[in-house]
């Protein structure tokens, strides 16, 4: 049985992702701007920086978060806020994450991701200036460009009521 929608659920979820890429976006621009204008100090390390921050933007801004992980998210949040429970309400930003009450292939294909990232995370902080710059920069970029289109596709849900099956959004 459908409930009415709670824009809240939508917001609550979309709301504490997006505020999670900003503190991301904000931490790291400080290491890309000390990496890319203080130590740049050949060609290699400039182009290395153009070619990565282009495949990271396009690859994981755009097409990962923009395309599929921001549609996604919409339409679980505006399922979640139609069907869920309290639990799963209050775990929204999870449950936009696809961290649980998903299929299964689905549950571990995300927390792999989520270890996945993590370990990248861990392994980015210990390279040196300009190199961490370099790949932060690319990272800020993305991050920026994803929680834009997060935020764009949760408006539009809200707003049209969802679009879709949210299992058969995107990946499948």
């Amino acid at each position: 049985m459908s409930e009415r929608a709670r824009p809240w659920v939508l917001w609550w979820g979309a709301g504490a992702v997006v505020l999670s890429l900003l503190d991301a976006i904000v931490r790291l621009a400080r290491v890309a701007y000390e990496g890319v204008a203080h130590g740049m100090r050949s060609g290699w390390q400039l182009v290395f920086t153009l070619v990565r921050t282009v495949v990271i933007v396009y690859g994981e801004g755009y097409r990962a978060v923009g395309s599929v992980l921001a549609p996604r998210m919409a339409a679980r949040l505006v399922h979640l806020s139609r069907e869920g429970g309290f639990a799963a309400r209050a775990l929204a930003p999870m449950h936009a994450l696809s961290l649980f009450d998903t299929p299964p292939r689905r549950l571990v294909s995300a927390w792999v991701l989520l270890v996945g990232i993590v370990t990248v995370v861990l392994i980015v902080r210990k390279l040196p200036q300009p190199w961490r710059g370099s790949v932060d920069l690319g990272v800020v970029l993305a991050l920026s460009w994803g929680a834009v289109a997060i935020v764009r596709e949760c408006a539009r849900a809200g707003r049209d009521g969802g679009r879709g099956d949210p299992e058969l959004a995107a990946w499948s």
